[in-house]
């Protein structure tokens, strides 16, 4: 059976014949892309029996556009994927997905937020190696394919919307910069929209297999990012518009309730304890999946026999109690640190409303940067779709309330400055601003035999939205990806990149004996080692990330000195040849001269400020034997 907006209008339509003349159109749903000419059916296309593109030709035109699109999306995420040097958080959680590969112990790790992503890297890492492009594959991946959930709403939009929707997904700036970034944000909100495509098609072909499937996506959902559980919460209030629109009624003599009666009376009767087996078998089956899913993801791994892991219950079931009983503690924890509030205002500022217009103006400044087209499409195609429209498409509305309140809504749930906040928001405002070029498009093509002025004035917005985009995308996704000048960039994302400094450690890391990489500093080291974590355990993550994780990647060992005069004695008098020294830069003329012969560089660890000094052993040779190299002792260790 299939149930679609145009066959529930249809019927309305019955009821409901005064609230629009008949010219107009009464379907939810608009022209489908069958209903439209297809330019490219004619003589030599494919569609006239010739074999030239095979079974591609065999697609319909808003599934070959969207196709045709997510092609492009995959070129601009995968060019230069590796040319931006880690972020703090890119190199927090790529560490941890490593060493999960290294020593198979794992846990989840509220503070760098799901595990999702740690899980899918451990095998990326593994096949292919752990560098800047594998880290970040998963992600750009994920961004690339998600504009194919478009297709999802075919029975709601015409194909120009289609086609839009596919196309602020995936060459809007700010998701293209951030699906070339290894964070979860973009993963969540991929994974929520697409199950809420799922829960549209289950509607439209009444078939609860959908429904299954959105239960899973939304699951991933919760082992990408906490969020999500914020998702739910935007999906019940629009739902609640929705349906507050729905029972309104005007221009009839029935209230909203007596429309209802007669929906109702109308749906095929079954016994009510039909209904009732059903919904308890699939809500059954929806608890399995949901909690299989996350427990999966959720779930400690642990090597040794000292503590429960899932492989070990997986062989002795007996062990399930206890394994439960851990996850649900590890994930209670969590989502009570990040859902439990805090009495930091944030943002430099003393109370919750000042740090919250503080965080708002920074989102809007960066979707001003490098999502405005979309946003101001989203606008466009919202009042169209609410007020142009004689029977307003609900799947266009809901996503505009979702994407609305979530830039209004994130800046008061955010700890830091950032900009990938607007992810959450400027996925589901992707529908509404499909709506509005592909009205905008639909006035250029209109005007293009009837009136030059409007012709002229509609192809120079289109003309401007695309210009916007490309010098957008241009400067800050390839040109600037980590200026200070640029909106999308986090402050803790290094300013300099660093990577040649550090390239040895790939070259002479094998064969070195000894200390690596040397770290000095007060403000570089702690005043005692970390009992656990990430290595070098003397290091302050804080202050030095993403420098561990290159560290680790390269096969390479760290250790510290807190203070200058003891590095330099140390240097000096004893068998110690590391291959690179970093600390501040107010320390290169207090190590220069135990270090000589060292190449020195000067890098920013962040945005700005932070400079390091970087000491590079370049010169020929393997270093000291590990029988005669001498590991410094961290002060206060």
């Amino acid at each position: 059976m299939r149930r679609s907006d145009s066959e529930s209008a249809a019927r309305d339509e019955s009821d409901d014949a005064a609230d629009a003349p008949e010219s107009e159109p009464s379907s939810d749903a608009g022209p489908s892309s069958d209903e439209r000419a297809d330019p490219a059916s004619g003589p030599g296309s494919g569609n006239d029996g010739s074999p030239r593109f095979g079974g591609f030709d065999r697609l319909d035109e808003a599934t070959r556009w969207v196709l045709g699109i997510v092609f492009v999306g995959f070129v601009v995420r995968f060019a230069l994927l590796a040319a931006r040097v880690a972020h703090y958080d890119e190199g927090r959680v790529a560490w941890w997905a490593l060493h999960f590969l290294d020593t198979g112990q794992f846990e989840y790790r509220y503070i760098i937020h799901g595990p999702l992503v740690q899980h899918v890297n451990k095998f990326l890492f593994d096949a292919l190696g752990a560098n800047d492009f594998t880290m970040r594959l998963f992600v750009a991946v994920v961004g690339a394919l998600l504009p194919l959930s478009a297709l999802l709403f075919r029975e709601h939009l015409d194909r120009d919307e289609i086609v839009g929707v596919a196309f602020f997904l995936a060459l809007n700036p700010l998701l293209v910069y951030y699906s070339r970034f290894y964070r979860s944000t973009l993963i969540a909100a991929a994974f929520a929209f697409v199950a809420f495509g799922l829960l549209v098609r289950a509607y439209d072909e009444w078939n609860v297999r959908y429904v299954h499937g959105a239960v899973v996506l939304v699951a991933l959902a919760f082992t990408a990012k906490e969020n999500t559980a914020v998702y739910l919460l935007v999906w019940a209030g629009a739902t609640a518009l929705l349906v507050d629109q729905l029972l309104f009624r005007t221009g009839d003599d029935r209230s909203g309730f007596e429309w209802l009666r007669t929906r109702v009376a109308e749906t095929e009767r079954r016994p009510l304890a039909e209904y009732l087996a059903d919904f308890v078998w699939h809500l059954a089956i929806a608890v399995v999946l949901f909690l299989g899913v996350t427990l999966y993801f959720y779930a400690p791994r642990s090597p040794g026999s000292e503590a429960v892991g899932l492989w070990q219950t997986v062989g002795n079931p007996a062990l399930f109690p206890e394994l439960f009983d851990r996850t649900l503690d590890d994930v209670v924890e969590g989502y009570s640190y990040w859902f439990g509030g805090t009495t930091d205002a944030g943002c430099r500022k003393d109370n919750i409303i000042d740090a919250y217009l503080c965080f708002l103006g920074q989102e809007l400044q960066a979707i001003a940067q490098a999502a405005f087209a979309l946003t101001a499409m989203a606008v466009v195609g919202f009042i169209a779709e609410r007020w142009g429209r004689v029977r307003s498409r609900g799947v266009v509305l809901f996503c505009a309330y979702w994407g609305f309140v979530s830039i209004l809504g994130y800046p008061l749930g955010t700890d830091i400055a950032n900009a990938w906040i607007a992810v959450n928001a400027l996925v589901p405002l992707a529908v509404p601003a499909g709506v509005g070029i592909a009205l905008v498009v639909d006035r250029a093509r209109d005007s293009l035999h009837t009136g030059s002025v409007r012709f002229g004035i509609t192809a120079f917005v289109l003309l401007l939205i695309g210009g916007y985009m490309v010098v957008s995308m241009a400067g800050s996704v390839y040109v600037d990806p980590a200026s200070e000048d640029n909106e999308l960039v986090q402050y803790a994302q290094p300013a300099d990149d660093f990577r040649p400094s550090m390239q040895i450690l790939e070259e002479r890391a094998g064969s070195h004996g000894g200390t690596d990489v040397l770290v000095v500093g007060s403000s570089y080291v702690r005043d005692n080692p970390r009992s656990g974590g990430i290595e070098p355990r003397c290091s302050s993550i804080s202050d030095t990330l993403p420098l561990q994780w290159y560290i680790e990647s390269y096969g390479a060992t760290g250790d510290c000195i807190q203070t200058a005069d003891e590095a330099v004695q140390q240097l000096q008098q004893e068998p110690l040849d590391p291959l690179v020294v970093i600390a501040p830069q107010s320390l290169e003329n207090d190590l220069s001269p135990a270090l000589e012969g060292y190449d020195t560089d000067v890098h920013r660890l962040r945005v700005y400020g932070s400079e390091a000094v970087f000491f590079t052993d370049r010169s020929p040779g393997t270093g000291a034997s590990v029988e005669n190299a001498t590991a410094p002792q961290p002060a206060g260790g």
